[in-house]
């Protein structure tokens, strides 16, 4: 690819990776305002921002893999069109069946763009440059999908619910231009066949999980509500297996997780997401519920890790140049398991700066994870394989920010209910020590996750040593 307008391409790509991301959490503090508008129940307009993810899910490592054929610029620029199309059309309070038509037609395109855009910037820089230019896509991308709560705040102060979506438009028209003009015409395409039933099979496979988890939290995780699409999920996961044994080029290539290091990367970015998506959710609970704070200032208290990350990522991007990508990736990695730790020990009493401070290091570990992460990534594997790896990235994304959404609940109300004796879906009024400690719980179990994670990075560290030593 033509690198003579790189950094243009870069803030081509950039623009809409941040908007698919924010797509995905900036509608969640609209949710009450589009109930009372549309006049659903609380369960209906949950699904506006479940439909989002369940769609954009199934579809990244379908058009991973199409990208590789017909070309990665092709699909990103297909679903930039789509996607602004899409967020026009969820502006319109045309009904709330119209609204999920919508946001599938959004999510279509976000899937598209979420697909090829770290690919892209791959084939764009130099292997020199390529941790700098991640670190600070990964800082933006990140940024979209944890500054949306703040965002979305700012915007219902002053304006209708619309705006929530119409946001989006006005910058992918510019985006839709600037990447006509800078985006490279021709690109290098792998002549391969498609397995086309296996993305198909594929699509509805993560589509069914992911229906399950969404549906287990709405109703619970013994009803059929959860395990009736679990059960067609782990049957449809069972036949790609089998079916891709004997395809020559199969939709989705198991061997790729083979690579211990690809592996434990991927596992890395979905947990990382999942908890910048937990913090999301249990900070504005402690400080509108717990401490009193206005919904405005709960959004500028939430913008410390977020601010603090896309300062750090491009630094991060360039120790890692320098210094190596696991080392970086792993220090980030430790003061993620450290800011667990810390805010395990936040009261109903403590200072706002020192939560300040605690947010601040959540940003601080992203910041220097999240460049080298990438960048061990998408250099695991050959150019031909950079589209349906982007997929894999974008999935995992996607996939942490649904379970940090999930789990977040899950382990809260939990904590809560121990306490309490007694089940609790919602804050308990009243109790506010109980929900301290259901707080605390949450951010224990995730220091345990981090503590696991770290241990068994540092075991394969080891064991590639090891390997290394022994040619």
């Amino acid at each position: 690819m033509q690198t003579n307008k790189k950094w243009w391409i870069f803030t081509a790509i950039v623009i809409f990776s941040f908007m698919s991301t924010l797509t995905s959490s900036i509608v969640n503090i609209a949710l009450p305002v589009i109930s009372k508008a549309m006049h659903i129940s609380t369960i209906q307009s949950n699904w506006i921002v479940s439909i989002y993810l369940i769609i954009t899910c199934m579809l990244l490592l379908p058009f991973g893999s199409l990208s590789d054929l017909y070309g990665k610029v092709k699909i990103f620029k297909y679903g930039a069109l789509i996607f602004t199309i899409g967020s026009l059309l969820c502006g319109f309070n045309l009904g709330f069946n119209f609204l999920l038509v919508a946001r599938i037609i959004q999510a279509i395109g976000a899937s598209m763009t979420l697909s090829t855009n770290a690919a892209i910037i791959t084939e764009t820089f130099s292997e020199a440059e390529r941790g700098f230019s991640l670190g600070i896509f990964s800082a933006i991308v990140a940024l979209g999908a944890t500054v949306g709560p703040g965002l979305g705040g700012l915007i219902l102060t002053y304006l209708p619910w619309n705006y929530i979506f119409w946001v989006n438009v006005p910058l992918g028209i510019i985006t839709i231009i600037l990447g006509q003009v800078v985006l490279p015409k021709k690109q290098n395409t792998a002549y391969i066949s498609i397995d086309f039933s296996g993305l198909i099979i594929l699509a509805l496979t993560i589509g069914s999980l992911f229906t399950s988890l969404i549906l287990g939290q709405r109703f619970g995780f013994q009803k059929l509500q959860f395990v009736t699409p679990l059960i067609i999920s782990f049957v449809l996961a069972a036949a790609l297996i089998v079916m891709e044994k004997h395809t020559q080029n199969p939709a989705i290539n198991f061997s790729l997780f083979r690579d211990m290091t690809f592996s434990i990367n991927l596992v890395s970015t979905i947990l990382v997401y999942g908890l910048n998506f937990l913090v999301n959710i249990i900070g504005p609970l402690y400080l509108e519920e717990n401490r009193g704070l206005s919904t405005k200032t709960t959004g500028l208290i939430l913008m410390s890790f977020p601010i603090i990350q896309i300062i750090i990522s491009p630094i991060a991007g360039r120790l890692s140049d320098r210094f190596g990508a696991w080392k970086t990736c792993f220090s980030g990695l430790f003061l993620l398991l450290l800011s667990q730790v810390v805010l395990a020990s936040v009261g109903h009493t403590t200072p706002i700066w020192i939560l300040c401070v605690w947010l601040g290091l959540v940003g601080l570990g992203n910041g220097i994870f999240q460049a080298p992460n990438n960048v061990m990534i998408m250099g695991s594997v050959s150019e031909k394989k950079l589209g349906i790896v982007s997929g894999l990235l974008g999935l995992a994304r996607n996939t942490g920010m649904t379970l940090g959404t999930i789990f977040s609940s899950i382990l809260l109300f939990q904590g809560i209910s121990q306490v309490l004796g007694y089940s609790v879906n919602n804050y308990p009024q009243g109790h506010a020590a109980a929900f301290i400690s259901g707080m605390h719980f949450t951010f224990l179990i995730m220091t345990l996750v981090f503590l696991c994670l770290s241990i068994i990075s540092i075991w394969i560290q080891l064991r590639n040593k090891e390997q290394r030593r022994s040619y």
